[in-house]
């Protein structure tokens, strides 16, 4: 699959899935260097503008890696644009991304040759 480039931003080209919060952050990890999930605003000014861009995201609630307070995060309503934090053991979406900057641009040259 290619890359998804979203102004400052690579998004993994497919969801993870559902899980809780801290299932979530360990698999982004898994993903290899960079790879985390995307902040509040990330997801709010970056991938939902865009969202058509995207393959296999769905009309649902994603994941960020913002932290409200004490088991709680940030998540995000892909289906409506509305951001509300939740319960870190409630299953959502999971959508990872990496800061896209020149050390992630030579790496994506070098695997197209």
């Amino acid at each position: 699959m290619r890359p998804i480039i979203i102004d400052n931003l690579q998004v993994w080209p497919e969801d993870l899935g559902e899980m809780t919060w801290d299932e979530a952050t360990q698999r982004v990890k898994e993903l290899g260097e960079g790879w985390r999930l995307p902040t509040i605003e990330e997801l709010k000014e970056t991938l939902y503008p865009n969202m058509k861009r995207i393959p296999d995201l769905k009309a649902g609630i994603y994941w960020s890696s913002s932290e409200y307070y004490a088991n709680h995060a940030w998540i995000f309503n892909f289906s409506n644009g509305y951001a509300l934090y939740h319960n870190n053991l409630t299953t959502y979406y999971v959508r990872a991304v990496k800061t896209f900057d020149g050390g992630a641009a030579l790496e994506l040259l070098l695997k197209e040759f």
